[in-house]
């Protein structure tokens, strides 16, 4: 219905624009209200023991919501000059309403339940649809911020910043914490508020760090929240506001189509449409079949409920290289199964490169098979396009990354073996599950080849992180990886490993005297050269200014203080051990840190820095001496 006041607003007479105006923003207000009132009730519904209000009540109100947007879409399909146009616009709530409807037939058919049953069935399909239908107008609204003079990145960040503060509202809520937490005879309300803003910034930030325990700290419903944070955040709130955008029927404007490309790092508004869809069913099917695969994995989990659970968790936190485990030592009561190698390491460095690259991959390997299937052998397709060719990007991603793989671990082999004067402590931990200085040859390189993957923004870890289990060279280079990150348009975080690349290949350009930046044939332009200086300076500066934080607020060595900092720039999640130690000043810094970690040096600058005037003079170049 709004739609179509929106359509007759455009085609009215300018004396009438006004009134209908008014009209217009009455209904979005009646339906923003019922839906903010319908979130309330699911909120105390399921967020406290014991409801403040009826549950009949709490229902009532549900129920008056999706009979409210039901009324609303129906009438906008039927007035709609388009109908067919109308219906398709609104197919989420068709699918939404015949999936509630299917379960109803299933149980009164099939299984016979009691009519109370039937009811929860139905009620829970349309708590599901409220949620759906609201994220669709939370994006709505984000996208008509975006039309206004904000910056985008002023956009992204604030989209970020609502989305923590949500999540730590929902892990606020009693029935997201175990009974034990709130038990406890120094419990505060207040430093609860905080730890719960901070698991919900280091799950957004798909970072990792925790003070409280994912697994026995959180019940089901915190857990489900912290998924749920994370998804959102891997990929990004501007990413999920185009897929919901896409999926409303509506088409995004310049402006709009601008936002995600901030989002996205991706430079061509005619693809974005193809990227957006290409980054929802690649992520869903990378974490399904990882999912799947790691199923067998949990092998002293009974119940098959809870296998799932775990199994979808850690896949959508390794593709989101978030960390986060439902495990209490992360993943080192399973360091030796398959699973760890074969699942978690290849999520963890998919996520890692970005959704440019993955589609580049894919667009060549599905031309390639077609050209197989067709039996040609010439360079040329049939309309005389070019066969595929990987972007200079990808070239940069893929041999930045392997090297970043490679080399590290057979260093940390190295460090691990040969850097220590005397045995490690084992505190009681077999060899196999414990320090890599421990394990076997084979069993080091294991151990090593993880750590090489997971130091770059993955987050867990199959041997212990302190200080007394690694050498202080395996966490100097642990840390140099951290700062690196993942790559650009990824779930990964630190300066990425195209502006490290560029760096690289600028020193070697001027060594031999080149006054351009080449790579594969190709010239990197100077811009992108300034960009990767900039971006290492700053967030160098950011990892400095963290760790000088940390040593004033807390009684820690230098060696933990610079681990963390650098840990919660570049959104990775590995600790020593510190972060639970944390003062509540320690806290704040930290959480800062991962969310200016998260949004990128660059990005927040210039959110922060605002519109600069173009210069329309140059000064006189003059020679200066360096080195």
């Amino acid at each position: 219905m709004v739609d179509r006041l929106e359509q007759t607003f455009s085609r009215s007479p300018a004396i009438l624009r006004p009134a209908l105006g008014g009209w217009r923003r009455r209904l979005q207000a009646l339906t923003a209200v019922i839906a903010v009132a319908a979130m309330a009730s699911l909120a105390l519904e399921f967020g406290f023991p014991q409801p403040p209000l009826p549950s009949g009540f709490l229902i009532g109100v549900q129920i008056l919501a999706v009979a409210v947007y039901v009324a609303l879409r129906a009438h906008f399909i039927w007035t709609s000059s388009a109908r067919w146009s109308a219906v398709r616009a609104c197919w989420p709530d068709g699918l939404l309403l015949f999936v509630a409807a299917v379960f109803v037939a299933i149980e009164t058919e099939w299984m016979r339940q009691p009519a109370l049953k039937l009811t929860a069935v139905y009620v829970a399909a349309m708590q599901l649809l409220i949620a759906l239908r609201l994220a669709i107008g939370l994006v709505r609204l984000n996208l008509e911020l975006s039309q206004s003079r904000l910056q985008p990145t002023r956009v992204l960040a604030l989209t970020f910043l609502v989305l923590i503060v949500t999540g730590a509202l929902a892990l606020a809520l009693p029935n997201a914490t175990a009974v034990h937490l709130q038990q406890q005879g120094d419990f505060s309300i207040w430093r609860h508020l905080v730890n719960c803003l901070f698991t919900a910034t280091s799950a957004t930030c798909v970072t990792g760090l925790v003070v409280y325990d994912t697994p026995t700290d959180f019940t089901f419903f915190g857990q489900l929240v912290i998924l749920l944070l994370i998804q959102a955040g891997g990929l990004g709130i501007m990413i999920f506001g185009g897929m919901f955008g896409l999926l409303a029927g509506k088409q995004l404007s310049l402006k709009q189509s601008l936002v995600l490309q901030d989002a996205l790092s991706h430079r061509t508004l005619g693809q974005l449409r193809r990227m957006i869809v290409f980054i929802v069913i690649s992520t869903l099917f990378i974490e399904a079949v990882g999912a799947v695969v790691m199923y067998p994995m949990w092998v002293d989990v009974a119940n098959t409920g809870d296998r799932v659970f775990l199994s979808v968790f850690h896949a959508v936190s390794a593709f989101c290289n978030a960390g986060f485990s439902l495990r209490s030592d992360s993943l080192i009561a399973y360091s030796r199964a398959w699973q760890v190698y074969a699942v978690i390491m290849p999520l963890i460095i998919l996520g890692g490169l970005g959704f440019p690259v993955l589609s580049d991959l894919a667009a060549l390997m599905f031309r390639s098979i077609r050209r197989l299937r067709a039996g040609r052998r010439h360079a040329l397709t049939d309309n005389g396009a070019p066969p595929p060719r990987l972007s200079l990007h990808t070239k940069l991603v893929l041999v930045t990354t392997a090297v970043l793989i490679i080399l590290p671990a057979g260093a940390f082999v190295l460090f691990e073996s040969f850097g220590r004067l005397e045995p490690p402590p084992t505190m009681g931990r077999p060899a196999d599950a414990g320090m890599m200085a421990s394990a076997s040859f084979f069993g080091k390189w294991l151990d090593a080849m993880f750590l090489s993957v997971t130091c770059r923004t993955a987050g867990f870890n199959t041997i212990p992180m302190d200080e007394a289990s690694l050498t202080p060279v395996t966490h100097f280079l642990a840390s140099a990886l951290m700062f690196i990150g993942g790559s650009p348009a990824s779930t990964a975080g630190g300066i990425k490993t195209v502006a490290l690349a560029v760096l690289v290949l600028g020193v070697w350009s001027t060594l031999r005297g080149r006054e351009r930046v080449e790579a594969f044939g190709r010239t990197i332009p100077e811009s992108v050269v300034r960009r990767s200086a900039v971006v290492m300076i700053l967030m160098g500066t950011l990892v400095t200014t963290v760790t000088l934080l940390l040593c004033f607020f807390e009684q820690s060595s230098l060696r933990a203080a610079w681990f963390e900092a650098v840990s919660a720039c570049g959104t990775v999640g590995l600790s020593t051990g510190l972060t639970p130690e944390l003062t509540v000043a320690g806290r704040i810094v930290i959480m800062v840190a991962m969310f200016a970690g998260r949004l990128g040096p660059l990005t927040l600058l210039a959110a922060l820095a605002g519109r600069a005037p173009t210069s329309r003079y140059e000064y006189p170049s003059e020679q200066v001496i360096i080195g």
